[in-house]
């Protein structure tokens, strides 16, 4: 087992174990502070996406598919799979994860701001 899906797996556990925790600040944040969670809800904020196309932004197959589950199980995102060969699953923003869309907003506007590629860094990917 490599040290990234090691660390992966730690990172569920912690993220379940929100619901123990009283300020609502820090609940928040264990649960979506992830980079792979926010790649996800920016990918999902465009449209529903398949695992393939959510895959494409870099995440690790393993990991794309922990994140979708807890994000499933928490009621931020929505699976529907389609009956037809090959078989079809595709992932949504419930409006529980649309809710998450100003803090999405926030941190781009941060990041933009305080953050700025210089000139000769390129954009790998779009916000």
């Amino acid at each position: 087992m490599s040290i990234e899906i090691f660390l992966s797996i730690i990172e569920v556990r912690a993220m379940e174990s929100w619901r123990d925790v009283t300020c609502p600040i820090q609940r928040t944040a264990m649960l979506f502070a992830d980079v792979y969670i926010i790649m996800i809800l920016r990918d999902l904020a465009t449209g529903q996406k398949r695992f393939t196309e959510l895959q494409r932004a870099g995440i690790n197959p393993r990991i794309l598919s922990q994140r979708l589950k807890m994000l499933t199980r928490e009621g931020v995102i929505s699976r529907t799979r389609f009956v037809e060969k090959p078989p079809r699953v595709e992932y949504a923003l419930t409006p529980k994860g649309l809710a998450l869309m100003p803090i999405l907003d926030a941190l781009k506007t941060f990041g933009e701001k305080y953050l700025p590629l210089d000139d000769n860094a390129s954009s790998s990917s779009s916000s």
